[in-house]
């Protein structure tokens, strides 16, 4: 336990930020637009990270999910009881949770600001063993502004979007307060670019992700540990161009929590490490190789209503989410 505290200072201490990830493009001309898909990159990774939160939400409350057991009388399962804990008289639960997340995005030459909207449910399945599995549907609202300073003159547009996620997950529980989680799946986003001309273009997304979560108690505090790897895949067809991000991203840190009756305070801090590339027409965005992550949050609970809010910085991107839900 101390070496792994020990370890988790050190990456706080580093927080060392190197240039950003090699990233491939064609040649530009004055004309060409921003990459699309940097854009559409922001829905996939907020959809992969609320759903690994989302499948782990029983074990520590970091988000607040609505969910209930099918075939008892609208009882909500307690979500500080672990994951395998619920009813006895069916295996079968379906859950639910909006997300609200407002961005921004400073790294050159592509700046963008917005928020994504998510309304992410599923069908679980747990039974007497260590293993839950189940399916989830995430349907996104994208509403953002473009920015490109690479090209002369520069260009601004804005983007909508409205599209879904549909990805099985498993999740194996070791004991109560460590877990391993996995997800995969894909969906599809509409969208409209208005900038010098209009186009409506078409996002196809993959995503894939796989964590491992460790909670233990120091003193009046739980210290959630986590490791995780994501795979992202946005490629975009517009009829002026087709472009295409990939992000590999790893994730190790750790979140503290002060838990109450009503409101549980937190911070967090994480090293990202990231392998991007992006092809097609238009700039190429790019994405720092190493930064920090740091949190700061607080959950609250007060009868059926629940709620959270995360506060989220990185090396030029900065994030604010919400999450708001009812127990009936």
């Amino acid at each position: 336990m101390k070496i792994i505290l020990r370890l988790l200072w050190l990456l706080l201490a580093f927080q060392v930020t190197t240039p950003w990830a090699q990233s491939s493009s064609n040649t530009q001309n004055p004309n060409q637009k921003s990459n699309l898909a940097a854009i559409g990159q922001v829905v996939s990774t907020t959809t992969v990270n609320a759903l690994s939160a989302s499948y782990l939400s029983s074990m520590m409350g970091g988000m607040g999910v609505y969910r209930w057991q099918l075939g008892e009388s609208s009882n909500p399962i307690d979500a500080r009881s672990g994951l395998a804990a619920g009813g006895e008289d069916s295996p079968w639960s379906i859950w639910a949770t909006p997300v609200r997340s407002t961005f921004r995005n400073n790294i050159e030459p592509i700046t963008s600001s917005g928020a994504v909207s998510l309304l992410i449910g599923g069908l679980e399945y747990r039974g007497d063993g260590p293993w839950i599995g189940g399916i989830s549907l995430s349907v996104d609202r994208l509403s953002a502004t473009t920015h490109n300073s690479a090209v002369t003159p520069e260009t601004s547009g804005s983007l909508t979007g409205n599209g879904y996620t549909l990805a099985p997950y498993a999740v194996y529980q070791f004991s109560p307060t460590r877990a391993l989680d996995l997800t995969w799946g894909g969906g599809k986003s509409h969208m409209d670019y208005i900038s010098t001309t209009s186009t409506s273009p078409v996002d196809r997304r993959r995503l894939a992700s796989v964590g491992f979560t460790d909670i233990h108690e120091v003193g009046q505090f739980l210290l959630m540990l986590k490791a995780g790897h994501s795979w992202t895949k946005d490629a975009v067809d517009v009829s002026t161009g087709n472009s295409e991000t990939l992000l590999k991203q790893t994730r190790v840190g750790g979140q503290l929590m002060m838990p109450g009756d009503m409101f549980s305070p937190f911070v967090a801090y994480y090293q990202l490490f990231n392998s991007f590339t992006a092809s097609g027409t238009g700039t190429a965005p790019v994405e720092y190789s190493t930064t920090g992550q740091s949190q700061l949050g607080l959950n609250v609970a007060a009868g059926p209503v629940f709620g959270s809010m995360v506060l989220q910085h990185e090396h030029g991107r900065q994030q604010f989410r919400v999450y708001i839900g009812y127990r009936y």
